[in-house]
């Protein structure tokens, strides 16, 4: 087992050897290149493509400094998607495969399609408020939004922050612009994903989502050289059965092998399957 996990390695450090970043145009290039990627540090135990990993230079400073701006202005600016989406950690995804993490959703578009969400339990009432206010509101300061829903207890603002990532992570709501100077002023504003992002949902519009959740899995493979099932379902927590159809169809494809390894199976290209 350790000649593959050597061989993982120089898979993975070859990417992060083929893309160096020091600007924002750079970067771009470097998230279009990839399709998604950790915004800041790796997710511990996730082996996908982390930001921090690519920039050119050892400063660690100098490292905040450059992605805290970039993480408003190019999302600003419409020019990579910022949220909460893989492992709930902060990412930055390509807009060119933005159409498609959005048709894993399998959803139309539809005023409406949080409801399924809220009854399944996925999102919580606090959730259900936010999309409303939105919907009803457009665009909103989330200090603002969040005095305006009445939630002003320790207890409740902390429901509310995990109500907004959780909307984010499913793509009801999109982060739209840094607002306010210092740290007490300092906030954004959001809208309703299918307010910010139209062009992705038409976009998404004639993807099935099985083949959409084929085209990612097969992306986070390509991009790892290989990954647990566990480490599939944290990154993307689609659901145990949907996971598994998708690693199925993968390797009824021969996109990725299904190896068993210890007491968890590991996908991986299939020129490493034999290592």
């Amino acid at each position: 087992m350790r000649g593959l996990d050597e061989l993982l390695e120089r898979h993975r450090a070859r990417l992060t050897r083929a893309h160096r970043v020091r600007n924002g145009a750079q970067l771009v290039s470097f998230v279009d290149a990839v399709g998604f990627c950790f915004a800041f540090t790796p997710a511990a135990g996730l082996p996908i493509p982390a930001a921090f990993d690519h920039l050119s230079t050892s400063d660690e400073h100098r490292k905040w400094a450059w992605m805290w701006g970039w993480k408003d202005e190019l999302p600003q600016e419409k020019r990579v998607y910022y949220g909460p989406i893989l492992a709930r950690k902060p990412t930055l995804v390509s807009l060119r495969l933005l159409p498609v993490l959005y048709a894993t959703f399998g959803r139309a578009g539809e005023p409406d399609d949080h409801l399924e969400d809220i009854r399944a339990g996925r999102l919580s009432d606090v959730a259900r408020r936010i999309i409303e206010h939105l919907t009803q509101k457009g665009e909103s300061q989330t200090r603002r939004m969040r005095a305006e829903l009445g939630i002003t207890s320790k207890d409740g603002r902390t429901a509310y922050d995990k109500a907004l990532d959780d909307v984010q992570r499913l793509m009801y709501v999109a982060r739209v612009k840094a607002v306010g100077e210092g740290r007490e002023e300092y906030n954004y504003t959001y809208d309703l994903f299918v307010r910010r992002y139209p062009e992705v949902v038409r976009a998404a519009g004639p993807l099935a989502s099985a083949d959409a959740r084929a085209r990612v899995l097969a992306r986070a493979v390509e991009l790892s050289g290989g990954l647990t099932e566990k480490q599939a379902a944290k990154l993307f927590d689609w659901g145990e059965e949907p996971l598994r159809r998708t690693v199925e169809r993968l390797c009824a494809k021969g996109a990725v092998v299904r190896r068993e390894r210890g007491r968890e199976a590991i996908l991986l290209l299939p020129e490493y399957a034999a290592a």
